[in-house]
């Protein structure tokens, strides 16, 4: 089995009202996960957090938006390729909300040699 990241986005205005309203399908779809021995653990980024950017390194409190989405959370699952956590993210409640999620493989970092 390898490991997966599901980057869970949302429209910018989604919040509390939307995200409860899924609330209960999320649990069902982790519980199953859990049983099914698929769920690794999740984060959630409930609102804006500090963005670091450019050579001058300049803080702001915002959140990065692409195409009208923020990420709201990730969830790290197994499966055993692509195919099989495509299909696992496909139940994803955040879909029926204008929601997106991409999934990616997990790579462990490299390890560099020791002088």
């Amino acid at each position: 089995m390898k490991e997966f990241i599901l980057l869970n986005r949302v429209p910018a205005a989604y919040g509390a009202a939307e995200a409860n309203a899924v609330r209960e399908k999320w649990n069902l779809v982790t519980d199953k996960w859990k049983a099914d021995n698929v769920f690794v653990s999740s984060f959630i980024f409930p609102g804006t957090g500090q963005v670091i950017s450019g050579n001058e390194r300049s803080v702001r409190k915002d959140m990065v938006l692409s195409n009208d989405l923020r990420m709201v959370s990730t969830i790290v699952i197994r499966a055993a390729d692509i195919d099989a956590a495509v299909a696992l993210s496909k139940s994803c409640p955040i879909l029926e909300q204008g929601g997106m999620v991409e999934v990616n493989e997990i790579h462990p970092r490299p390890v560099s040699p020791q002088p």
